[in-house]
């Protein structure tokens, strides 16, 4: 019965993982600007992203020139469908917008600008097919490339001088500062961290198949991850008992909590409101080494529908978590709606953010840029360690 229940978890992960596959890029040259395009990127769908720069900082607000930019290159693609919204992001700005290509198509643009470590300044465009599947597959793999963008940029020569270079890609190149090997290595050395603290009497974590919504929308088989301790008790409530302690949650969700056993080399359960153990459908996970480094992405995408008289809507959410092996993660979500029938329309919304881990054990320790700690869980999830948890959610990748 396990094995046949196993069996269909695996089936459920596959729309994940068709999100969530770890992307490579191909990358390519038009005059001094690199244009990156994912590898399995199929021949009828666009994902190209534009980068330009190092670019010499011009005597202007950062956000306006962000703005003019971006209206100079959208002159040259396509008249704009949505007004012009800039939105911040850190020491960066984005933009979205959406419009006509020359057979009628419609596309989405994204402009996003901002200053290197060095006080230069970058720009990024990106074209996209308007697809969901397309947008949430490598928008999801964004912040992990602009990473490997700036990176780059930081050791080459100033490509630009400002807006209106950009747009019409003819470019001044001039001698500027770069980065030496050995800055590279101290910027690196400074990512090292020691590692979080597990809440007491942790002995592991395991998977544990149950019955919920789905990735789809549809209710069926799911995963989730619980906790263990020494004194017989186990928990689903990873991300507040790692944070807070045991005993604090206990406190506040104490029907999170219940009681746990082996039989006969099996798991026993027994929930907060059921009076006898039950055999449990799980699995073993595996801790991470002492300050183990990843290199890749893994995310995850939930959505529900409804569908009915007079049209129908869908909402949803996209996580990616993307990591170097030099000690540094960025971490996204993006929220996502679209409406159809009588009342048509579709919003979302971004947020991102990054900074350093730690991963040992069965715990994850993340500081990120503006200073805030967070410790929680961390577990692979199969031994081909490509799918994970973090804060007891699952997360498929390469």
């Amino acid at each position: 019965m396990k094995t046949i229940k196993l069996f269909i978890y695996c089936i459920s992960l596959i729309y994940c993982s068709e999100i969530s596959a770890q992307s490579k890029w191909d990358i390519s040259n038009q005059e001094d600007i690199k244009v990156y395009t994912p590898s399995d990127l199929k021949s009828n769908k666009i994902f190209n992203v534009y980068a330009y720069g190092p670019i010499e900082a011009p005597n202007e607000d950062l956000k306006n020139w962000v703005l003019e930019t971006a209206k100079d290159q959208q002159k040259e693609i396509g008249a704009p469908l949505k007004k012009w919204i800039v939105k911040p992001e850190k020491e960066d700005y984005g933009i979205t917008n959406s419009y006509k290509d020359n057979k009628g198509v419609t596309m989405q643009v994204a402009y996003q600008g901002g200053k290197l470590k060095d006080g230069r300044n970058f720009f990024l465009r990106l074209i996209t097919s308007n697809d969901l599947i397309t947008v949430l597959k490598y928008g999801a793999r964004l912040d992990d490339l602009l990473v490997d963008i700036k990176a780059d940029m930081v050791t080459r020569q100033t490509t630009a001088t400002g807006k209106k270079s950009i747009a019409s890609n003819n470019v001044n190149t001039a001698p500027t500062q770069t980065t030496t090997k050995e800055a590279v290595i101290n910027e690196i050395s400074e990512t090292s961290l020691s590692p979080g603290k597990a809440p007491d009497g942790l002995v592991e974590l395991r998977g544990l198949l149950g019955t919920g919504m789905q990735s789809t929308g549809m209710v069926g088989t799911t995963s989730n991850v619980i906790a263990l301790f020494k004194d017989g008790t186990f928990t689903s409530d990873i991300g507040y008992t790692f944070s807070a302690g045991v005993a604090a949650s206990k406190r506040k969700n104490p029907k999170n909590w219940g009681q746990w056993r082996m039989r006969n080399n099996e798991l026993e359960l027994k929930e907060y409101d059921q009076a006898q153990f039950e055999e449990a459908s799980d699995w073993l996970t595996e801790p991470a080494s002492k300050d183990l480094k990843l290199n890749g992405c893994y995310g995850n995408i939930t959505s529900s529908s409804y569908s009915g008289y007079g049209g129908g809507s869908t909402v949803g959410n996209a996580s990616s978590w993307c990591f170097k092996s030099n000690g540094r993660f960025s971490h996204s979500k993006t929220g996502f709606a679209n409406a159809t029938g009588d009342v048509r329309g579709s919003t979302s919304s971004n947020k991102k953010s990054g900074g350093k881990y730690y991963l040992s054990d069965y715990t994850a320790r993340f500081i990120y840029d503006d200073g805030t700690e967070v410790t929680t869980s961390f577990c692979f999830l199969n031994k081909k360690k490509t799918h994970i948890a973090i804060n007891g959610k699952r997360l498929m990748g390469k």
